[in-house]
């Protein structure tokens, strides 16, 4: 329980450095009992880096750890656990193959004597968080939300006293996230704190009591939330003032450039639309409606039993992924890191994969045209890498994604699919993907954004259909419409 005047975690001047790269610069703060304490900042920003250090992922450089009263020099993961500091990553430490049991006990079977014991304590903890989880259910048949609610258990085994959660709602629905609020407020009256990092700024204020603002690997400021705003949170985040979340929307919608019919799979059912020149089209659904089916299975990525696709009025054949890049298709997927990312290999790689054949002579690839066009897309985008060469993993998850984008816009394309695509993206970045998604449409081009924001949805597309159970259900202008309007379409 909370001790008047002492911290659960005092960080003091802690510094790391990566060959060229100053990740954290004199970090200090300080995190009292059972407070929710938010962490916010651009990709980059050190975030991810403290809590690696936290966590015993990382060895800090200099400075110091006080954890519940102990000095902390070195740690490691299973030390940090055991201290009673727990963390879960954005994608789920967890082994699918396995009941969700065994996982929140897994390799600590000896302490509950046996299967039968393990299925009773992971009952207990799942108790604990209202969670009514089947413990024999096995682990890779779950939802995102469950598998959270895994990972808090697998924590609260620990005897966690302080818990972070990176990111936690990024694959959760609306109603998903609220069960999240209700648990996080459930664990801070049991005195346990939580550090809370999201680039959703609406979740840092309904659920934080403190916030650290971090920009370029230092604190910026610590304040009690209620003590700032929206717009003061982002201006220090950033470095800028940015008046307005979205850029204005551009107007020069002109004929229709593709045309969908009578789209059939084992999951949708006679989708037909019509995107236009110049056009953001925006498609909103719940998790499982079918929406990333829609435009995988027009990219060829999925098999489709019936489809119908036109280009400026003419009829053409896709079959396969190789068809739609042909044809002027680019798509981004929604987990970049599974599809749409090697990631050992370097940025370089990276962007000129969609381009091989402009680069390769008699086999062999021209390195010099693919540095070339690598930078190229990195001036343009402003990818913030220390070179062309470095491995895609150590970008942030902004700079991730700006080459995926920078890899298609070097095809020119003319129909650019984009599935989710600022998840897990900082504000300052999001802001720079949507100017570049305007300079796509202004030049002629035409965009199809699928988004679970909905204020994204609303500012950014000039029309949003709705789908639900594989069909298209609603068409709306988003700017003669609520989030409401859509949302009810959208459940069907």
């Amino acid at each position: 329980m909370s001790k008047a005047g002492e911290y659960l975690l005092e960080i003091k001047d802690v510094c790391k450095y990566f060959p060229g790269v100053v990740a954290l610069d004199h970090v200090s703060l300080s995190i009292p009992y059972g407070v929710v304490y938010g962490i916010v900042g651009e990709n980059g920003a050190g975030k991810s880096t403290l809590m690696k250090i936290l966590s015993g992922v990382y060895t800090k450089d200099e400075g110091t750890v006080i954890f519940d009263g102990e000095t902390i020099e070195r740690t490691t993961p299973i030390q940090a656990l055991r201290r009673g500091l727990s963390i879960i990553y954005q994608e789920f430490n967890l082994v699918n193959t396995m009941t969700v049991g065994e996982n929140i006990f897994l390799g600590r079977f000896k302490e509950t004597h046996g299967m039968k014991g393990t299925h009773a304590r992971a009952r207990e903890l799942l108790d604990s968080i209202d969670s009514k989880i089947d413990t024999h259910a096995v682990v890779g048949d779950l939802s995102a939300s469950e598998m959270q609610m895994v990972e808090i258990s697998k924590a609260l085994s620990f005897d966690s006293k302080l818990i972070i959660m990176d990111e936690p709602s990024s694959s959760l629905t609306q109603e998903e996230l609220s069960k999240l609020g209700n648990i996080i407020r459930s664990l801070r009256q049991r005195g346990i704190s939580i550090i809370y990092i999201s680039h959703k700024l609406d979740e840092i204020f309904e659920y934080c009591d403190i916030v650290t603002i971090m920009r370029d690997g230092r604190v910026i400021d610590t304040k009690p939330v209620a003590q700032l705003s929206r717009g003061e949170m982002i201006a220090k985040m950033v470095g800028r003032t940015i008046e307005n979340e979205y850029p204005p929307r551009t107007d020069n919608v002109g004929e229709a450039l593709l045309e969908v019919k009578h789209l059939n799979t084992w999951k949708l059912r006679d989708v037909s639309f019509t995107l236009h020149r110049g056009e953001i089209l925006g498609l909103v659904g719940l998790v499982g409606s079918g929406r990333s089916e829609i435009v995988r299975a027009i990219y060829g990525a999925d098999h489709a039993d019936s489809k119908e696709i036109r280009i400026g009025g003419q009829e053409i054949r896709v079959k396969q992924p190789w068809d739609a890049k042909k044809a002027g298709f680019a798509l981004v997927p929604e987990d970049r890191k599974r599809e749409g990312l090697i990631l050992p290999f370097s940025v370089e790689s990276n962007i000129s994969m969609a381009s091989l054949e402009d680069l390769t002579h008699k086999g062999v690839i021209d390195k010099g045209k693919e540095r070339q066009s690598a930078q190229r897309q990195i001036q343009a985008l402003g990818v913030k890498t220390p070179s062309a060469s470095t491995k895609v993993l150590n970008l942030s998850g902004g700079n991730q994604q700006k080459c995926i984008i920078g890899r298609w816009l070097e095809r020119e394309p003319r129909i650019l699919i984009m599935d989710e695509p600022t998840r897990g993206i900082d504000v300052g970045a999001k802001y720079e993907i949507y100017l570049l998604m305007n300079k796509i449409v202004e030049a002629g081009g035409a965009i199809i954004m699928i988004s679970s924001e909905l204020p994204e949805v609303l500012n950014m597309s000039h029309r949003v259909l709705t789908v639900c159970d594989g069909r298209i259900t609603g068409e709306f202008d988003p700017r003669a419409c609520s989030a409401a309007d859509i949302m009810d379409k959208a459940i069907g």
